[in-house]
């Protein structure tokens, strides 16, 4: 039941993984500040300032494409994963089952394409739920007679209450199919969705729930951070700099946590399908 929260630690490379995507964390971020102080320094209606600004405001889009891509190619990596076997004992009988997860190599270039890949991908996902819920806006429903009504009002939330949940349930099975495929329109693979929810109930389900838990603490844990270091009698007297580190302290603790967090979440999503759907 641990495993999705320390198989990493056990992982060969991962704090070297871990530690290159701090040091790119903190360059990206650096030169967005830097760009967007020059920026705002050089006249408002020159070339330059605009120039500077832009760079600012792309270079955090360039880093969360970086880390999207990372976590897509982790998850890759885990679902085409090696087993091993293992027993304490010849004698006892009991063999153990114990996964071989590669770390991705350290690819700044593929991890932003990817990311970026993953963005059109989710946008492509929510499209034909989206066709689906708009296209009942033309129903005839409003047209029955008004006697039945109330009757077909409740059917018409029924059914949206379906939809809803049918969609959402194949959320997970259709980001796998992205992350196996490396395909955009791996999303639009509902078949495959189907079949992995319909084959391997307990395990999708088991994992979908520890993903939902597991993002709940996580979000608990950020707001207890954030309030501890931003207590507000503190900011009010802190001065600027002061101030500017408690801000950077929490970006820090923040991304500490969020790359912990990737993959756990990578783990979860990838071990929905045994190692044969791979």
């Amino acid at each position: 039941m641990l495993e999705p929260f320390i198989w990493m630690f056990k992982a060969e490379n991962f704090k070297i993984r871990y530690l290159q995507l701090l040091i790119s964390i903190a360059i990206f971020l650096s030169a967005a500040v830097v760009a967007y102080a020059t920026g705002s320094a050089l006249p408002a209606s020159s070339g330059a300032a605009n120039t500077f600004l832009i760079i600012s405001f792309v270079l955090p889009a360039l880093l969360v494409f970086l880390i999207q891509g990372y976590f897509w190619e982790l998850t890759a990596s885990i679902i085409s994963r090696d087993v091993d076997i293992a027993a304490s004992n010849i004698y006892s009988g009991k063999i153990k089952s114990i996964f071989k997860i590669s770390i991705p190599e350290f690819k700044p270039f593929a991890f932003i394409w990817r990311g970026f890949a993953s963005v059109i991908a989710s946008i492509l996902m929510f499209v034909p739920f989206v066709l689906l819920v708009m296209s009942t806006l033309y129903t005839q429903i409003f047209f029955l007679p008004y006697d039945n009504i109330e009757f077909y009002h409740k059917l018409y939330a029924i059914s949206y209450n379906i939809i809803y949940f049918l969609f959402f349930s194949l959320i997970p099975a259709l980001l796998w199919n992205y992350a196996k495929q490396n395909s955009v329109v791996a999303v639009w693979d509902l078949r495959k969705a189907m079949y992995l929810l319909e084959t391997y109930p307990l395990k999708y389900i088991w994992n979908s729930i520890l993903f939902i838990l597991f993002y709940l603490f996580n979000y608990a844990i950020l707001y207890v951070v954030q309030k501890y270091i931003f207590n507000l009698n503190f900011v009010k007297i802190a001065s600027t700099g002061v101030l500017s580190m408690s801000i950077f302290l929490f970006i820090f603790v923040t991304y500490l946590i969020y790359l912990y967090s990737l993959h756990v979440y990578s783990y979860l999503l990838g071990t929905i399908a045994p190692i044969s759907e791979s």
